[in-house]
């Protein structure tokens, strides 16, 4: 009974019916244009005006997809180009904070007088440096690569023995792509830039080990028992902190609450 109070209208749809309902469009009143077409679907008689309702419905939704599409690429653009003017003054400010370094680095090289100083800018691997203090930023940065020292991971294993520990260093692992499963940058897939990484290792106890690593490889977060390894996640970035085989997972994983990392400091110095 319901159906047949609503098919009570035996008028036809006009095109004038048609010009409201665009009119309506054109000021942006979309929901005043859906409502008079879904009551002609509801109310209209005769099964042709029904048909040319649903026809009606089918332009509204083609102009709102179009008007959508449009201004989308018209905000994509917008932001592109806002995107580039960023790098370009990004790339303005640290062209001139470059100049502003090597002039300074002049006037450092240029007031220095003790001639044991000026020799030690020179090296015999890397060549001459404007600097003393050129010299030393790049053995630092040297030793920060490739020296065990600097971030410090603790583990604490609960394996009653002091095992052997493998670190490895890897990008994009399964679960850590930021914007989900096989969304990492071309190549990447299964994780890539794998490499095992430098450590030395302490034992304060049979169920702890110190893991020292060199400062560049430092990660926000904290290593957790995982499976079969501890891992310390940063985003894409994983370090795996391999302690052999025959772990005992139910220690491992008791363990977790008390895994550390951190930066090394020294007095004097905190980065």
């Amino acid at each position: 009974m319901e159906s047949e109070l609503q098919y009570r209208d035996p008028t036809h749809i006009t095109d004038a019916d048609k010009k409201k309902v665009n009119d309506l469009m054109s000021v942006g009143d979309i929901e005043s244009a859906a409502q008079t077409i879904s009551d002609w679907v509801l109310h209209k008689k005769e099964g042709v005006d029904v048909r040319d309702a649903l026809s009606e419905w089918a332009l509204v939704n083609a102009r709102v997809a179009e008007y959508i599409i449009n201004n989308f690429d018209d905000f994509k653009g917008g932001m592109n180009t806002l995107k580039a003017d960023l790098l370009k003054r990004q790339t303005d400010v640290e062209q001139r904070q470059s100049d502003v370094e090597q002039q300074f680095q002049k006037v450092v090289s240029n007031a220095t007088k003790d001639s044991e100083v000026i020799l030690a800018r020179d090296s015999q691997i890397y060549g001459s440096f404007p600097t003393l203090d050129g010299r030393l930023e790049r053995m630092e940065s040297l030793v920060s690569q490739y020296v065990p020292m600097g971030f410090t991971v603790t583990l604490k294993h609960n394996q009653n023995r002091k095992p052997e520990v493998a670190v490895s260093y890897v990008e994009y692992a399964f679960g850590t792509e930021p914007d989900g499963f096989g969304t990492g940058p071309t190549g990447s897939f299964g994780g890539y830039h794998n490499r095992s990484v430098q450590c030395m290792v302490d034992y304060p106890d049979m169920n702890t080990c110190v893991i020292h690593l060199p400062r560049s490889e430092a990660l926000n977060g904290k290593p957790v028992f995982e499976v079969d390894a501890w891992r310390l996640i940063d985003g894409y970035k994983t370090l795996t902190f391999d302690l052999g085989e025959n772990i005992d997972t139910e220690k491992a994983l008791a363990g977790n609450d008390n895994n550390t990392a951190s930066i090394d400091t020294w007095e004097g110095y905190n980065q």
